[in-house]
C-alpha cells in the first residue's frame, strides 16, 4: 500500500489500493457473475448464474469464512416492530433510522458498531451470550498484530501465557461490566474455534462509561421489548445482528460431503486438500491479520501452481 496510507487504512482506502492493485497487473475481473457449482468433469468446471459454464486445471475457492450470515431466530421475534438486520446490512448510525440499538454479539462487528452509535449519539447496547476475549488494537504502542507476528512460532498457549497478565492489567473490569472471560485465551480460542477476539479500538472505554450497556443472551423479542436469558429486559428500535458467518461451500461444491465429510470445510492450514488443482485461499483465522495470512497462501498457492504446471 502507498506509503501516505496510515497505519490503519479506512475502508476506501483498501479499495481504492484493490482497484490500483487490478490495474497495474492488468487482471481480468468478471464483476457481478456469481459462480453456482464447482465439480469435476474431467478437469474443473465452474458453472456462472447466466448459464455459461468454465473449464480450467485450476480453481482457487476464495470465499473465505465469512461468506453467508448467520441469522438466529427468537421467539415472537416476527412481531418486533422495529428493524432486524445483520451486520452485513449495516452501513452507518444513520441509516438505522432508531434512536436505541442493540447489537448482537462480541466480534469485532459487533464492537465497531456499537461504538459507532454510541459515538453517534443513540442508546445502544450489546447482548453477549458467551465468554470474550478481548485486545488492545496496540499495547505499549505497538499494534497487536505486530506482537502476533513476533509469536507465531510459539504454541498458542505458550504465547496466550506470556501476554494474559498485560491484557488482565489493562481488562481486569471485564467482569464488573457484565462480561465473561473466555476459559482460553485469544490465539488459543482463534486456532482450536476459529473465533477472533474483539480488538478494542474505544468499544471497552464505551462500556465503562455507560455509553454501551451489556446484556446476557437473549430470550424473547416481542414489539419494542428485548428480554434477556436473566429478566432484564432493553427497549429498542433497531437490532443489528453481528453473529458472524459461516463458509456455506455446499452450496459451492456439490461433493461437499465426499471431500469434507466432518467439517464441510478444508482443515486449518490446508490449502491444496486433495491434490487434484482445487485450491482453498483465507479459510484460516490469523492473530497476525487475515488480509497478512491471505497475502502468505497466495504466494504459496501460486508456487503451488507452477510445480504442477511444470
Amino acid at each position: 500500500m502507498p506509503t501516505s496510507f496510515p497505519r490503519y487504512p479506512s475502508r476506501l482506502q483498501v479499495i481504492e489500493y484493490l482497484e490500483e492493485y487490478a490495474c497495474a497487473e492488468q487482471l481480468h475481473i468478471r464483476i457481478h457473475k456469481r459462480v453456482t457449482f464447482v465439480q469435476r468433469e474431467g478437469n474443473w468446471v465452474v458453472g456462472i448464474d447466466d448459464g455459461e459454464k468454465l473449464r480450467t486445471n485450476v480453481v482457487i475457492v476464495a470465499t473465505g469464512l465469512s461468506h453467508t450470515p448467520i441469522k438466529p431466530r427468537w421467539a415472537d421475534e416476527t412481531s418486533f416492530d422495529g428493524v432486524i438486520m445483520h451486520s452485513s446490512e449495516y452501513h452507518n448510525a444513520a441509516a438505522l433510522n432508531g434512536r436505541k440499538v442493540l447489537v448482537v454479539g462480541f466480534g469485532n462487528s459487533a464492537g465497531e458498531i456499537a461504538l459507532e452509535c454510541a459515538s453517534a449519539g443513540l442508546t445502544v447496547a450489546m447482548s453477549v451470550r458467551g465468554g470474550v476475549n478481548v485486545v488492545p488494537r496496540e499495547l505499549l504502542g505497538i499494534p497487536s498484530a505486530t506482537i502476533a507476528i513476533a509469536q507465531r512460532y510459539l504454541p498458542s498457549r505458550v504465547a496466550d501465557g506470556l501476554n494474559a497478565p498485560l491484557l488482565r492489567l489493562r481488562y481486569s473490569d471485564l467482569a464488573f461490566l457484565g462480561l465473561r472471560l473466555a476459559d482460553k485465551g485469544p490465539l488459543r480460542t482463534m486456532v482450536e474455534r476459529g473465533r477472533t477476539p474483539l480488538i478494542d479500538i474505544g468499544t471497552i472505554a464505551a462500556i465503562r462509561k455507560g455509553d454501551i450497556r451489556v446484556f446476557p443472551g437473549i430470550s424473547s423479542v416481542a414489539g419494542s421489548t428485548v428480554q434477556f436469558e436473566n429478566g432484564q429486559s432493553f427497549e429498542c428500535d433497531a437490532i443489528v445482528l453481528a453473529t458472524g458467518y459461516v463458509p456455506a461451500l455446499s452450496g459451492l461444491l456439490p461433493d461437499i460431503v465426499k471431500r469434507f465429510p466432518e467439517t464441510s470445510r478444508p482443515n486449518r492450514g490446508d490449502l491444496h486438500p486433495h491434490g487434484d488443482g482445487l485450491y482453498f485461499c483465507g479459510f484460516n483465522p490469523a492473530a497476525a491479520g487475515l488480509l497478512r495470512q491471505i497475502g502468505i497462501e497466495a504466494d504459496a498457492i501460486a508456487c503451488s501452481i507452477l510445480r504442477r504446471l511444470g
